[in-house]
């Protein structure tokens, strides 16, 4: 996350997120899955302003960035390629300002303005990410003061996957190994990976995903994709790269394997679903491989693509 503070209000862009790695190791007692994750920030980016009013009430503009509209709208239908925008009660970027005012007693209240680039029910992270943001831009809008530590607890109660945007940029690298339901962040410092993020018509519910998933017998290991991407190696990326989620989503959207078909037959070192889908990236061998390789995506008009690199995230305060 990166962030701007000016005179009366706080701005930050927050990006989305792809999953090199995601394995189930078991169903917990609180009804969530015990998971391993190899996660990474790229540089898609929704932005958010937020503005601190005297009096408490939290207004939230969320629309979708003009011209990722135009693009989608071009495409086809703006709906199936982008995904929904929930309405403000149950926008989790709300939901996460509202918890904040109700922790820490806050009198005073907030405008907050988004403006989304990153597709919903993509497995992109798009709305995690924007919590963790607004949850960092609130406190210091408000002058809470508040600690990492703290703001990744309030995080927590909301969604598994908002701590890795907090904790990601401890070592500049946007990239962490996530255990337990998500929540537990173990950093490191990896190579830059050029990629193209592909968001098909037609979003994967992370939950049905979940639910129709077999837990395997002896779960994957991320240990061999780790040891690559720090010592910069990636010829081995094809059979590290793993998605427990993929059969399910492959059950849910046809879309999956169409992607999959698809790149197949570029020339990419590696490619995979992200999260629960139904969002897929290709791993190129550099920046303007991955403008080519995006360039013929969009000629076979699979849906939005987007040429990206990983991206360190800002240190935030601790």
């Amino acid at each position: 996350m990166l962030f701007q503070r000016l005179a009366s209000k706080v701005s930050a862009l927050a990006p989305a997120k792809i999953n090199l790695f995601l394995e189930l190791l078991g169903k917990r007692p609180d009804g969530f899955h015990e998971l391993e994750t190899v996660m990474v920030a790229v540089s898609l980016f929704d932005r958010l302003e937020v503005t601190p009013t005297q009096q408490p009430d939290i207004v939230l503009d969320c629309a979708w960035d003009s011209g990722q509209l135009a693009q989608a709208t071009r495409l086809g239908d703006s709906g199936q390629l982008l995904g929904d925008l929930p309405p403000q009660e149950s926008n989790l970027v709300y939901r996460a300002v509202k918890l904040l005012q109700s922790e820490e007693n806050v009198p005073h209240g907030a405008r907050i303005v988004l403006r989304k680039r990153i597709p919903s029910a993509s497995g992109f992270g798009g709305a995690s990410s924007d919590a963790a943001a607004v949850l960092f831009a609130a406190s210091e809008a408000w002058n809470l003061n508040l600690s990492i530590d703290r703001l990744s607890e309030l995080a927590a109660q909301l969604g598994s996957d908002i701590p890795f945007f907090f904790y990601a940029g401890q070592l500049g690298s946007g990239q962490a190994i996530a255990t337990g339901r998500g929540e537990k962040i173990e950093t490191f410092a990896g190579r830059r990976l050029d990629l193209v993020l592909i968001r098909p018509a037609g979003g994967v519910s992370t939950a049905e995903a979940y639910r129709r998933c077999q837990l395997p017998e002896v779960p994957d290991s991320s240990s061999e994709l780790v040891a690559s991407l720090k010592s910069h190696q990636r010829t081995s990326m094809p059979r590290q790269l793993t998605n427990r989620l993929i059969q399910p989503a492959r059950e849910i959207s046809t879309r999956i394997d169409q992607l999959a078909k698809i790149c197949e037959q570029l020339d990419v070192v590696a490619h995979q679903m992200s999260g629960s889908g139904s969002g897929y990236f290709a791993i190129c061998r550099s920046h303007a491989h991955a403008r080519r390789v995006a360039a013929r995506l969009q000629a076979q008009n699979v849906g939005m693509v987007f040429p990206v690199t990983t991206c360190g995230l800002q240190s935030l305060r601790n």
